[in-house]
């Protein structure tokens, strides 16, 4: 019997590739504008993941406060309601990004991570050289 290996890169073909799902998504910011207090307070709890806001006793009364933002799925759910209307903007931290790499088991997923920054900095190399080539 006679065998043969090939080895591969992702982009040769995604059979090669130890990375099973890669994803980003902008941090998520909750602003709660105006007090929310009382059962209004468990019915926004109840809007958002479990951990994102919690219930504290501010000043002898319970009132809702984001703790979590990051734990937030981007869930629309408190703009059904509207008693929220005003009380609250959903937003996105657009110079903070979430990455998720997930690995096949291959390699862990910081090692991908940072062999995927190495190669980002190669390219970023030969674009800074071109771009020293167009300007002198």
């Amino acid at each position: 019997m006679m065998l043969h290996a090939v080895k591969g890169i992702g982009s040769d073909h995604a059979k090669f590739s130890p990375v099973a799902t890669a994803s980003y998504r902008l941090m998520p910011e909750i602003k709660i504008l105006q007090p929310i207090t009382g059962s209004e307070a468990e019915k926004f709890k109840d809007c958002f993941s479990p951990g994102v806001v919690e219930m504290r006793e501010i000043q002898g009364r319970y009132e809702a406060v984001v703790v979590a933002p990051r734990k937030d799925t981007c869930t629309r759910e408190v703009l059904r309601h509207p008693e929220f209307t005003d009380k609250v903007r959903l937003l996105k931290v657009r110079d903070h990004f979430i990455f998720t790499v997930e690995s096949t088991g291959a390699l862990e997923p910081l090692v991908l991570l940072r062999e995927a920054v190495k190669i980002l900095q190669k390219k970023c190399e030969v674009v800074r050289k071109e771009l020293d080539i167009l300007t002198s």
